[in-house]
């Protein structure tokens, strides 16, 4: 298939996204998808330098004539009518975008960050027991989506129990960043979404008169300046919250084991030297990056690699690529728990933007791989019952099911 015929959409592309990234790199790192206003970069030089320019470009989209995440006017103003303006005062260009961190940042670090290790052990092991005694688990289902969810839910002060609800509103939230959605989904997007926006005014409310040990009190009561939040800040921080403290932590769980396991040495290194985890989890997040990219704005005409970008022209940032640029990471294809630069991949994208749980969720995925080696001996991929499918999709890489074995746990 040569560049002329590429479809970054289409599902080809898609099943074989690590060679669509090194073609790209090397032929086109700055490439300008046909009959389209966006262009895409994958090259760690070129990707760096954007995070890190929030003048030339923005975070906003429709401050400088890019497209909104929603193009339907009709879905848009279902949140207008019924609920707030989508809006992400976590992803605001500074110095707005600086206040509203400030506010979130201490939930994330330093001692705060470490309180939630007993939190995260407790969910760990709790999941862990459920199919420990069973010898073989789906382990998607079983694990990876319920312990970031189970644990930013508590951290925020979401009921438990909502779960199913809670499931559904993430992926209409992340949907519309796979961009060409139908005028029918974006409708149920927003439907959705306002759905999720009433929810948490619910609990928002409830914390203002009886507050409690968490996330949603601390910010229905917090100051920004010399005023109160309001209800559709707290909102909007709130559904950026869960969500990015949930799906994203879940499909870097099921990518990290499935390549613990695909390696018998990357698995031996690891049971024989558990202080290697941290490295693994570095490498892990580099070599399958839960979000493969995101979307800048140009404030103006720019050029990049000889490529001429217009005013309002959209960026995608492709995170993926750039964590396997030959240029930045020596045999970026391979598993090195000594990575000297290891923690300078994109899994998380850097600068202003860097993603507020990323600590968190390095957390979870240390304490994570450190029990279900110790709990479950000789982890092994089930021979016979696994694909390795991913979902479709353009931002999200996310396997579809992982099928595992080991030897029992005694009743």
């Amino acid at each position: 298939m040569t560049l002329s015929e590429l479809d970054l959409f289409g599902p080809e592309a898609h099943k074989r996204w690590f060679e669509t990234y090194r073609r790209l790199r090397e032929q086109a790192p700055v490439y300008h998808v046909p009959d389209s206003n966006l262009f895409v970069l994958t090259r760690y030089e070129d990707v760096a330098m954007v995070v890190r320019d929030s003048v030339r470009f923005s975070n906003e989209p429709e401050k400088h004539g890019g497209e909104p995440l929603l193009l339907c006017p009709e879905a848009r103003a279902i949140y207008d009518a019924r609920g707030w303006p989508k809006a992400f005062p976590l992803s605001q260009d500074p110095p707005e975008h600086r206040r509203f961190r400030a506010l979130v940042n201490p939930f994330f670090m330093g001692a705060r960050l470490e309180k939630c290790r007993p939190l995260i052990d407790r969910h760990v092991h709790r999941l862990i027991d459920a199919f420990a005694a069973g010898g073989e688990t789906e382990f998607i289902a079983a694990f990876a989506e319920p312990l970031p969810a189970a644990v930013i839910g508590e951290l925020l002060g979401l009921p438990p129990e909502d779960k199913p609800r809670l499931a559904e509103w993430s992926y209409a939230w992340a949907l519309p960043f796979a961009r060409g959605l139908s005028r029918e989904q974006e409708h149920w997007v927003a439907e959705k979404g306002v759905e999720f926006q009433l929810y948490l005014k619910g609990h928002i409310d409830q914390r203002r008169v009886q507050p409690r040990d968490d996330i949603i009190s601390e910010l229905a009561n917090a100051r920004l300046d010399d005023r109160h939040l309001t209800d559709g800040e707290i909102v909007s921080i709130l559904d950026h919250l869960y969500i990015g403290g949930n799906e994203t932590t879940a499909y870097a769980l099921a990518s990290g084991l499935w390549i613990m396991l695909r390696d018998p040495r990357v698995y031996a290194g690891l049971c024989e030297d558990k202080s290697r985890i941290k490295g693994f989890v570095e490498e892990v997040l580099r070599l399958e990056s839960p979000t493969q990219g995101l979307y800048r704005t140009a404030t103006s005409d720019v050029v990049i690699r000889g490529v001429n970008i217009p005013k309002g022209a959209t960026l995608h940032l492709r995170f993926a690529a750039a964590n396997r640029d030959p240029n930045e990471f020596e045999a970026p294809d391979e598993v090195r728990f000594d990575r000297p630069n290891a923690t300078r991949h994109m899994a998380f994208s850097q600068a202003e933007h860097h993603c507020p749980g990323a600590g968190l969720s390095r957390l979870e995925l240390q304490i994570a791989f450190a029990a279900l080696i110790e709990r479950l001996p000789q982890l092994r991929l089930a021979e016979g019952r696994n694909d390795f499918e991913h979902h479709p999709g353009f931002v999200l890489r996310a396997l579809k099911a992982l099928h595992i074995m080991f030897d029992p746990a005694p009743e």
